[in-house]
C-alpha cells in the first residue's frame, strides 16, 4: 500500500502544484486586468476632464463674447446719446442767434433754393417783424425773381419756407437738421471718436 500512498501523494502534489500554478497565473492575469482597467479609467478620466475643460473654455469664450457685445452696445448707446445732446445743443444755439444772424441764414437758404422763380417767403413770428422791404428787395435782386413775404407767420421757431409755384422748399431748423441728420452725426462722430 505504500506504493499506492506514494502515487496518491504524487498525484495530490502534482494537483497542488498545478492548482498553485493556475492560481498564480490567475493572480497575474487579474493584476494585468486590474492594471489595464486602471489605465483605461485614467484615460477615461483624462478624456472627461479634457471634454469638461473644452465645455468650460467654450462657455468662457461665449461669456466673454457676450460681455464684449454688451460693452459695445453700451458704448454705442452712450455715443448716440452724446451725439443727440450735441445736436440738441446746436439747435438751441441756432434758435438763440441774433436777429441779423437769423436773417442772414434765411437769405442764404432763399438764394440757394430759388431757381429764378417768383416766391413767397414764410418766416416765424419772431422773424416776421425783422423782414423789411429792403431785405425782400435784396433777395429778389440776388435770386433774379420777385420774393414776397407771406401774410401768415410759420408754425416754427427758426428758419423759413419758400414757396415757388408748386414747389415748397423747407428751410426750417427742424427740416434742415432732419435733411442733414446723417451727415451731422457722421461729422460729430468723426470729431469726437476718431482716433488720431
Amino acid at each position: 500500500m505504500a506504493g499506492i500512498d506514494s502515487i496518491i501523494d504524487r498525484i495530490l502534489k502534482d494537483a497542488r502544484e498545478s492548482a498553485d500554478a493556475r492560481v498564480a497565473r490567475a493572480e497575474q492575469d487579474a493584476e494585468k486586468l486590474i492594471a489595464k482597467k486602471k489605465d483605461q479609467a485614467k484615460e477615461e478620466e483624462a478624456k472627461m476632464l479634457s471634454d469638461a475643460q473644452l465645455v468650460i473654455d467654450a462657455q468662457d469664450k461665449q461669456n466673454r463674447a457676450s460681455q464684449n457685445t454688451k460693452s459695445q452696445r453700451r458704448l454705442l448707446s452712450e455715443r448716440v446719446a452724446m451725439i443727440d445732446e450735441i445736436v440738441e445743443e446746436a439747435k438751441k444755439r441756432i434758435r438763440a442767434l441774433s436777429k441779423e444772424e437769423r436773417l442772414s441764414m434765411i437769405a442764404d437758404f432763399v438764394i440757394s433754393s430759388s431757381e429764378g422763380e417768383d416766391g413767397e417767403l414764410i418766416v416765424s413770428a419772431q422773424d416776421k417783424e425783422a423782414v423789411t422791404d429792403a431785405f425782400l428787395s435784396d433777395l429778389s435782386s440776388k435770386t433774379g425773381s420777385k420774393i414776397t413775404l407771406s401774410d401768415k407767420a410759420g408754425d416754427f421757431d427758426t428758419g423759413c419756407i419758400l414757396i415757388c409755384g408748386e414747389c415748397e422748399y423747407n428751410g426750417t431748423l427742424e427740416a434742415r437738421v432732419s435733411d442733414l441728420d446723417s451727415d451731422i452725426r457722421d461729422c460729430i462722430n468723426q470729431v469726437l471718436f476718431t482716433k488720431k
